[in-house]
């Protein structure tokens, strides 16, 4: 009797080591999914707030007076993460990771480009760089 005691004992035991691992890894596979969809939400955030400090750089300078002249930067990359800038008639589009995001802006002469953008007002005319 003692001997299917101590079977028991060790049975339940590694059911018990078995039912902790898979609560484990279920933990750890939806903690992962949930850092993902953050990391990803932070990503559309940064490419959202790019875009629209894009735009309102180039509404300003459609708004003021003749002869407005300004200096923005771009970043290269954010948290290691390249970022592609594409101009269209009067849209433009900001790209990371397979996420989009895009904004109508007024009629400019010129590319919006990473780094350092020069945008002027001539004769109501925006020209970047």
């Amino acid at each position: 009797m003692g001997r299917w005691l101590r079977a028991q004992v060790a049975m339940e035991f590694i059911v018990l080591i078995g039912i902790c691992l898979m609560m484990l890894i279920i933990f750890v596979s939806s903690t992962s999914d949930h850092t993902e969809k953050l990391n990803r939400q932070r990503d559309y955030i940064i490419i959202k707030d790019v875009a629209y400090k894009i735009q309102n750089e180039i509404i300003l300078a459609s708004q003021v007076k003749e002869g407005y002249n300004r200096t923005f930067y771009l970043p290269y990359e954010f948290d290691g993460k390249e970022y592609e800038i594409a101009t269209y008639e009067n849209q433009f589009t900001v790209i990371m990771n397979e996420m989009e995001f895009s904004l109508r802006i007024p009629k400019i002469n010129g590319t919006i480009k990473k780094g350092n953008n020069t945008i002027t007002n001539k004769g109501g005319i925006i020209n970047l760089n």
